[in-house]
């Protein structure tokens, strides 16, 4: 092999050789460990900002409300004229008229008493997010919520039926936090909004399969139901009663629920755990709640859980600089490769061509023996013949008119 060619190969080895050493250098930093990272409250509310600018559009407004008026749902369309209000949309007179009919439709004194009534009596059939928090909460954040939970499922043991250890493990963990809220000035005011709104979300069907699962495995706290009186009564601790580690698990849950409870509003908690399918999400959820605050719930149903949660981590600089050598490096090999095999290619292609040609040329006669050669005439021609001049017939004499004078 010629040594340009050498060189040339060699030559062409050198940028994937260099930037593989440079890929396992970085990957010994473990980039790809935490690729995410939080992003900071600022960063979040920018963010979400801006992503709710891309969405809500005056089409977007019109769209939604047509829906909510369309449906008679109260609660969508004061979401919805929060939401606009806040990006600069207005409804029309004609729109405003009809937003302000729905309002006075469901709002009236006859019709808050009789679906308070409802919601008082029956949470599942509340009609509207609102009475749920005046009417149907107000009862479940009290002892008595928590109490009538277990004697619920005292009933059910006393018929021989299986008990539901999740409202059971909810109920006590509500009454102990309630227990510490008296003794302590109100620091565990968030677990027992936390696990309140929990048990209200499974009565009302928000609560996900998966979710459901995760809280059946946490739901065997080791509560005592014969000591349920002294805690409600606070004559003995929660972990008295139950497994503190088990209590201690559940607990951090109700306390995340409890933050976003307290971040926006325990309805909207209660609504928003549809969007949660384990402890995790819970936790995006709290911290998401932290920063949109009220708008927590429209936040969601706007955008979407990927997006909303997406919005609260960045990927890491150096996860971005891995994975850019890393591409970087594929794409060198691949064109070092694509570069070799179309070399093979074209290389296999010039055979028939080179075939073909060769079987094409016009062959060289091939000399014969000397026996066989005859000789040639020479090419030269016999002399021409050349006829003598004629000789003289007389001697020519001078006229002696013409002849030449003396002087000549």
């Amino acid at each position: 092999m010629r040594p340009w060619r050498i060189l040339d190969r060699l030559l062409a080895l050198v940028p994937p050789v260099l930037s593989a050493l440079a890929l396992v250098l970085l990957l010994t930093q473990n980039p790809f460990a935490t690729p995410y990272l939080q992003r900071s409250t600022e960063a979040v509310a920018l963010e979400l900002r801006a992503a709710l600018a891309r969405e809500v559009t005056p089409e977007w407004y019109m769209a939604e409300m047509d829906r909510a008026l369309l449906a008679e749902d109260l609660d969508a369309m004061r979401m919805v004229s929060a939401v606009g209000g806040r990006h600069g949309i207005a409804p029309s007179p004609a729109l405003l008229g009809r937003m302000q009919a729905l309002e006075a439709q469901e709002t009236g004194a006859l019709a808050a008493a009789r679906d308070c009534a409802v919601c008082a009596a029956d949470i599942t059939a509340c009609p509207r997010v609102a009475l749920l928090a005046m009417c149907g909460v107000t009862v479940e954040m009290t002892p008595l919520g928590d109490l009538n939970a277990l004697r619920r499922a005292a009933q059910t043991a006393l018929r021989g039926e299986e008990v539901d250890r999740i409202e059971v493990a909810l109920a006590g963990v509500g009454l102990g936090a309630t227990g510490l809220v008296l003794a302590s000035g109100g620091t565990s005011v968030t677990v027992k909004a936390g696990a309140t709104a929990l048990r209200l979300a499974r009565r009302l069907g928000t609560v996900t399969g998966r979710f459901g699962e995760e809280l059946r495995g946490m739901a065997d706290i080791g509560l005592r139901l014969d000591r349920v009186d002294d805690l409600a009564l606070g004559r003995a601790r929660l972990d008295e009663v139950a497994d503190a580690a088990r209590v201690a698990r559940i607990g951090d849950l109700a306390s995340d629920l409890g933050r976003i409870a307290a971040n926006s509003s325990l309805t909207d908690a209660v609504l928003m755990l549809r969007h949660v399918d384990d402890a995790d999400d819970a936790r995006r959820l709290a911290r998401l709640s932290e920063v949109a605050g009220p708008d927590t719930r429209a936040t969601l149903e706007i955008l979407g859980k990927g997006r909303a949660f997406r919005a609260l981590v960045r990927l890491s600089d150096i996860a971005i600089g891995a994975a850019a050598l890393a591409w970087l490096l594929a794409g060198q090999v691949l064109l070092l490769l694509g570069e070799r095999i179309g070399r093979m290619i074209l290389a296999l292609l010039r055979v028939p061509v080179r075939q073909r040609a060769t079987a094409e040329a016009p062959r060289p006669r091939r000399a014969a023996p000397a026996a066989a050669i005859r000789p040639e005439p020479p090419l030269t021609r016999p002399a021409p013949r050349l006829r003598p001049d004629p000789p003289l017939r007389r001697p020519v004499a001078m006229h002696p008119g013409l002849g030449h004078t003396p002087a000549e």
